[in-house]
């Protein structure tokens, strides 16, 4: 793993510590993953959470080394250390319980910091361990996006919390959790400017050449016009988005009438973006 990977991950998993010390412990919120299930055995056993996040990160590591991926077991390692150590070194500061007196706050500040935390993990190529490894796998191998993968996880163990809590605190956790998982995709996302850009046109030809002229990379899709069922070709690219505007000109110059969609990619990998492009010999 990478250096920029390790201190990605020390600080995502820092700040996912500092949100569960700061806010959702001081303020009885329901939350989901490991941490909930940690705050119920604390409930339950009066063990420390710290502790207990450890333990179960230890019991969850050998699933996501078996049926994972190499990275993602060393990621889990790190941060199965660096979370709890950063738990167990926030709770030794009383000041932070008194960050907020708003419940409601709290869930929202909460919300962002441990989104981000995970995300910032998640990014690294690693898992905040518990949960997180089950639902990494699940959306490797079942390709369901990964805010529902997390979602439905945080339900069961919310719900599973409910006899410690009431309505209210219910609500609020809902609240943190719907934050969370929608700070985590921003943050996953975060950095990946690119846009695919889908054109029909009866003049796909002339757009490929023009396209390519101008050094984009172009894909050509066959398909079938729905409404007059004669095979046309889609042209379709990859770019970031300070080019949009210049490829819909180079395109509207070309056809004015084309049919365009734009989509936003949230990752992008191989030859011409993460791989060097290979050269072309005439």
């Amino acid at each position: 793993m990478k250096l920029k990977n390790i201190i990605m991950n020390a600080i995502g998993s820092s700040l996912l510590a500092f949100g569960v010390c700061a806010f959702i412990i001081p303020s009885n919120i329901i939350a989901g993953g490991a941490t909930g299930i940690s705050i119920i055995l604390h409930r339950l056993t009066g063990m420390d959470v710290a502790l207990i996040a450890f333990l179960f990160n230890a019991i969850c590591f050998p699933i996501g080394y078996i049926f994972g991926s190499k990275e993602l077991a060393v990621g889990s390692i790190l941060s199965s250390i660096f979370y709890p150590i950063a738990l167990g070194f926030f709770e030794t500061i009383p000041e932070l319980t008194s960050l907020s007196d708003s419940t409601i706050l709290s869930a929202i500040c909460a919300g962002v910091l441990c989104g981000s935390g995970i995300g910032l993990v998640m990014k690294s190529g690693g898992s905040t361990g518990g949960t997180d490894i089950p639902c990494l796998l699940i959306n490797k191998y079942f390709h369901i996006p990964i805010d529902t993968v997390i979602n439905t996880t945080d339900v069961i163990i919310m719900c599973s919390q409910i006899p410690f809590s009431n309505i209210t605190y219910i609500i609020y956790g809902m609240i943190f959790t719907f934050i969370m998982t929608n700070t985590i995709s921003k943050v996953l996302a975060f950095g990946v400017d690119k846009y695919r850009i889908s054109v029909v046109s009866e003049h796909y030809e002339a757009i490929k050449e023009t396209l390519i002229e101008h050094d984009y990379g172009v894909t050509m899709i066959y398909a079938l016009s729905g409404y007059t069922s004669t095979p046309i070709q889609k042209v379709e690219s990859i770019l970031p988005m300070k080019r949009l505007n210049h490829v819909q000109k180079i395109i509207e110059n070309v056809d004015p009438t084309a049919f365009i969609t734009i989509e936003k990619v949230t990752d992008v990998k191989g030859r011409g973006f993460t791989l060097e492009r290979e050269p072309i010999y005439f």
